[in-house]
């Protein structure tokens, strides 16, 4: 089923991949097999569910060339990295994202509400098509299940970010024009109900065991649960969510963490499908099939890989670094302190999610390293480190190596073939954990969770109890970069306080021996120009609470459909 599942996707997907249109909530089907020809029998069934599921991930996968609409809106806004590039005047539209000046013309604030929307539309082509008197086998029953428990998630991501986006149920037609949902809380309670829903009709597979990587590419019954808690999350739930989670956190058989010398190996080829996946989308490279790079990252791997034109990369023998980045997210020092102060550099986590300046240069490999075969010969060889003059722009001196590709993760075609992640283990866990710390923890259960994730991590620090601090912290240190840290911080309450700042401060980071001719490696943190940002945009930088709680909804939309209201803060 792996092998085959997105070469299907690609066969299918003229049946039912999404076009924008007059409104982006506009999407009308553009198929080669007449409607009434088509959604009939459980092949067809089952090939649309292929094809909404490619959906779904060129939706997740994909904004614009460069970007994730499953990440961009959600890391960009934290303060967990620095939104970088080349220098100042680069990825202009990050930028603005990260320190709160866009506004509702942003591509990457539209572009991820469009994203979303087209992965509702093709849900609902086959809620529309196989559901009520239609459903007369289990094979239609279970597209259904699957298409409500996908559209649940994509409304996920629209409630957290919009609050009302129009609930769109069925396919309409072009001239409809929705109005907002009635509330944020509504619609937090309508994803309940959907998971909740098919939960009770026990249709969803469930992972067998931890080496079913057949399970992790599919909707399960783990995935519905760990949607809904995490709308409960919203509506303060705290039961509701244990209830939920609970069977994921005992099915240690089926879900459990890779060992603490594996984590470097997660988010690779080598970890797809692995024990501690939720729900990723499948990627399998096949050279016969066209399209691969539309349905696959595009840009994305390179955005976040180092800027490697100011480098002399490692590229000797053996090494896991691809020589092409554009160094965009970087990790911010406020990560890279509570990095080191909670976990300590000898982590196995830290050691798989950054590296340091002395780690990139001295023990990994370069072409080199035979005429620089001993440290010090290394500290002085000129064929390695930062020789750019204006150094890597938004860089602390620490290196992101998580989501960091390899050569390994490429296909032939030199574009990533390793699946889509949309839910971990750790996620589950750590929400579990929060709901518990909300609670009391009575059973002790919350502190368990807390305990795995921070045995697997080899942090020097473990809870002794279960409480919102350390839930908080280990929320912002596991799950960095997977979109987590802003939504979390706006729901808690402490956006204002945390994201402040963002905006105010972009270092670059130079290796002396090239800027001040030194005769030995010396990384330095240059902040002459660190506060251009904050001098240009003395008043728009920095999350402004009643505003930047919700993102905006797009000017296009709003313009053509007057039924749309807009967020706060977002009319001028």
């Amino acid at each position: 089923m792996k092998k085959i599942l997105f070469r299907l996707a690609l066969l299918v997907s003229a049946v039912s991949v999404a076009s924008a249109c007059e409104s982006l909530l506009d999407i009308p089907q553009k198929g080669v097999v007449p409607m009434e020809d088509y959604y009939k029998t459980d092949e067809d069934a089952e090939a649309a569910v292929v094809a909404m599921y490619s959906r779904f991930r060129v939706s997740y996968s994909t904004l614009g060339w460069n970007e994730a609409a499953l990440w961009a809106p959600w890391v960009l806004p934290s303060d967990e990295i620095y939104a970088a590039g080349n220098n100042k005047a680069d990825n202009i539209a990050e930028n603005e994202v990260h320190t709160f000046r866009y506004d509702n013309n942003n591509y990457l604030i539209t572009g991820a509400y469009s994203q979303y929307y087209q992965a509702v539309y093709s849900a609902n082509l086959v809620i529309d098509n196989f559901s009520g008197d239609k459903a007369d086998t289990e094979v239609k029953r279970h597209a259904v299940a699957v298409a409500r428990v996908l559209r649940a998630h994509a409304y996920l991501l629209l409630t957290m970010g919009w609050g009302t986006p129009p609930l769109i149920e069925h396919v309409i037609s072009a001239s409809t024009k929705p109005s907002n949902s009635e509330s944020q809380e509504f619609m937090f309670n309508w994803i309940v109900s959907e998971c909740e829903d098919v939960i009770s009709q026990n249709i969803l597979p469930v992972r067998e065991s931890k080496d079913d990587k057949n399970a992790a590419v599919v909707v399960t019954d783990a995935f519905a649960r760990a949607v809904m808690a995490e709308a409960m999350l919203y509506l303060k739930d705290w039961e509701g969510v244990k209830s939920a989670l609970r069977p994921i956190v005992d099915a240690t058989d089926k879900y459990d963490l890779v060992p603490s010398d594996q984590m470097d190996d997660l988010f690779h080829v080598e970890m797809d499908g692995c024990s501690e996946t939720i729900f990723e989308f499948n990627s399998v490279w096949d050279a016969s099939v066209t399209g691969y790079t539309d349905m696959s990252y595009r840009n994305v791997p390179i955005m976040y890989n180092w800027r490697s034109e100011k480098m002399f990369m490692p590229n000797g023998e053996g090494t896991e670094v691809v020589n092409n980045g554009w160094g965009e997210y970087n990790p911010s020092q406020k990560f890279v302190d509570v990095m080191l102060e909670h976990d300590g550099i000898n982590s196995a986590r830290r050691k798989a999610w950054i590296k340091s300046y002395d780690e990139v240069l001295y023990e990994m490999p370069y072409a080199s390293d035979a005429d620089a075969p001993t440290l010090d010969d290394k500290k002085k060889d000129p064929n390695r480190g930062i020789h750019a003059g204006d150094g890597l722009y938004g860089h602390c001196g620490w290196f992101s190596w998580k989501l960091k590709y390899r050569p390994s993760d490429l296909n032939p075609s030199s574009r990533v073939m390793y699946n889509f992640p949309v839910m971990r283990l750790p996620e589950v866990l750590l929400m579990y954990a929060e709901a518990c710390a909300m609670t009391g923890d009575p059973d002790g259960s919350g502190l368990a969770v807390l305990h795995r994730i921070q045995d697997r991590a080899q942090s020097q620090y473990r809870s002794s109890a279960c409480v919102m601090e350390d839930v908080k912290t280990e929320k912002f240190l596991e799950l960095w970069l997977e979109g987590s840290r802003y939504a979390d911080l706006v729901r808690w309450g402490d956006a204002e306080k945390e994201l402040a700042d963002n905006g105010k401060y972009f270092p670059s980071f130079c290796d002396a021996m090239f800027t001040k001719q030194e005769s030995e490696h010396r990384g330095y943190v240059e902040e002459g120009d660190a506060d251009w940002c904050a001098k240009q945009y003395p008043n728009d930088i920095g999350f402004k609470k009643g505003k930047h709680e919700l993102f905006p909804f797009p000017f296009s939309d709003v313009q053509i459909n007057p039924n749309i209201v807009q967020n706060p803060g977002w009319s001028e």
